[in-house]
């Protein structure tokens, strides 16, 4: 059953859904609203879990929300989310949030059972040049259709239904909000090298995919224990593999959280 709720002193609100004793968290990345991941959660397989949801700062329903933008601020709202969820938890991070999660579940290393990093900005950042990243920043403002035409030609596979209504959601976002945004995924976050997440990890990219390529894929997939990360391309999807391909990006989240998931003590 489908649920909101409010984190006490915060704007923050919660969709939830599902019951367990262990809770998956979806945070959406730049410019998206939680409700990206709906497709996803209806096809979702996983047993024991609750799902959540939010909007980070800055988008969505959090249009108003005052700086900082930084990986930090979004990791804080995050941990305020799992903490007051207040049980073992899995993040899941697309793209911007995928510094984000990693980061929040190294600060509740006793609590965090697993990454699964959708489409991942590393946490080192794109460091795109200077011309890519201001076609970025130069959607600060735009209007919904520009939005839209761009992400259909990023993504074609993508349904025009949701691509519509994403580039209205993103064309509500101020302007120096989007541009901050943009500039903190290309220049990334000073972390350590390699992550101290020791739990398992799952990192899915989209095999047309012009900003995670391989090799941009790779070093992601190098800050965590080889012997506890999967990492797979999603075929027929670019950078949104959730929007273009959820029944497939579901069954791998599934798959992820019965193999590695299933015999973990909860309250550990």
């Amino acid at each position: 059953m489908a649920s909101s709720a409010i984190i006490p002193n915060s704007d923050i609100a919660l969709g939830r859904d599902g019951a367990g004793d262990r809770v998956i968290v979806f945070m959406h990345g730049w410019t998206d609203d939680l409700h990206v991941w709906s497709p996803v959660i209806t096809e979702l397989s996983a047993s024991g879990f609750e799902t959540v949801r939010f909007d980070l700062a800055g988008f969505g329903d959090r249009t108003q929300a005052n700086g900082p933008f930084t990986f930090d601020r979004f990791a804080a709202d995050l941990l305020a989310v799992v903490d007051s969820v207040d049980k073992p938890f899995v993040l899941v991070g697309h793209s911007m949030a995928a510094p984000v999660v990693e980061l929040a579940a190294q600060a509740r290393p006793e609590r965090a059972l697993g990454l699964v990093l959708l489409a991942p900005i590393p946490m080192a950042g794109t460091r795109l040049p200077d011309e890519v990243i201001e076609n970025f920043r130069s959607l600060a403002g735009a209007e919904a259709s520009a939005i839209q035409a761009m992400r259909q030609q990023a993504g074609p596979s993508a349904p025009e239904a949701e691509l519509a209504r994403i580039a209205t959601v993103a064309a509500k976002a101020r302007p120096e909000v989007v541009r901050a945004t943009a500039d903190l995924w290309n220049n990334g976050h000073p972390a350590e090298r390699p992550s101290s997440f020791a739990n398992p990890v799952l990192i899915l990219t989209g095999s047309d995919d012009p900003i995670i390529t391989p090799d941009v894929a790779a070093t992601v997939v190098a800050r965590f224990d080889p012997a506890k990360t999967t990492a797979a391309e999603i075929e027929k999807s670019s950078h949104w593999p959730h929007i273009e391909q959820p029944a497939v990006v579901a069954a791998w989240i599934s798959r992820f959280l019965a193999s590695n998931l299933a015999t973990e003590a909860v309250g550990r």
